[in-house]
């Protein structure tokens, strides 16, 4: 559903009953209001359970290049959005096969990648390393092929670039914004939340109730993963079909 920053920001206004019913922000309250928005979402993004939907970006692997800068500022390797973080990766080579690719945390990548001139044709390791403004993809061992990686990180949330802005959001979001929004508009220019009589629920249990619900929609599948070293496979299991191991 398409919404306008300046409907989000003028309700929310009302739900603080800043403004009433039939009346409408000045400019000044608007543009202080839109910018409480944008920094409302830009945190946001930080809060992966608020993301809905994965963004897939991809890059050509150069040969024996194994770092590759990410972002929108310079000239970087890769020209995309920044990620905050990788949450999944694979290869795939020129006949449309795919390998599937370890990301690792800093530990690991220094721990595995001690011999640095390593080469493969499939390279099998991935480390993210979030620098600003461009991050940087580390990639080992270093690349034979010019294959092609996909990396998969969590959609951050888009900014309203004026009050005319439009976006389209998933059933839901429009709610949090607008209570949210109110929340940030009154801790930051110290409005006091409207009383509510009994058994009426005030804005900040609105706003709460409303990201519980995005994140319950948007919670994930976690499959557990451990290393095969620490799982014993020395004596073989009981088959309940085979009434045998």
């Amino acid at each position: 559903m398409a919404v306008l920053a300046s409907d989000i920001i003028a309700r929310s206004l009302k739900a603080l009953k800043v403004l009433g019913s039939t009346e409408t922000p000045n400019a000044a309250d608007a543009n202080d209001g839109l910018v409480a928005f944008n920094a409302m979402l830009d945190s946001w993004s930080n809060e992966n359970l608020l993301a809905f939907e994965v963004l897939v970006q991809s890059f050509v692997l150069t040969i024996a290049k194994t770092t590759y800068s990410i972002g929108t500022s310079g000239t970087p390797d890769i020209t995309g959005t920044r990620p905050l973080a990788i949450e999944n990766a694979y290869l795939q080579d020129a006949n449309s096969i795919k390998y599937g690719m370890d990301v690792v945390s800093r530990e690991t990548w220094t721990a595995r990648t001690g011999l640095a001139t390593v080469t493969s044709q499939v390279p099998d390791t991935l480390w993210y390393d979030p620098q600003y403004p461009l991050g940087v993809i580390n990639i080992f061992p270093s690349p034979l092929l010019a294959s092609t990686v996909f990396i998969d990180t969590y959609l951050q949330q888009a900014l309203f670039a004026a009050l005319t802005t439009a976006l389209s959001t998933p059933p839901g979001y429009e709610r949090a914004y607008v209570f949210n929004l109110a929340v940030e508009i009154s801790s930051q220019f110290g409005i006091p939340i409207p009383a509510v009589g009994p058994g009426q629920r005030n804005i900040v249990e609105i706003a709460n109730e409303s990201r519980a619900n995005i994140k319950r929609k948007n919670i994930r599948e976690v499959i557990a993963d451990m290393d095969r070293s620490i799982v014993s496979r020395s004596k073989s299991t009981y088959n309940i079909y085979r009434d045998g191991p």
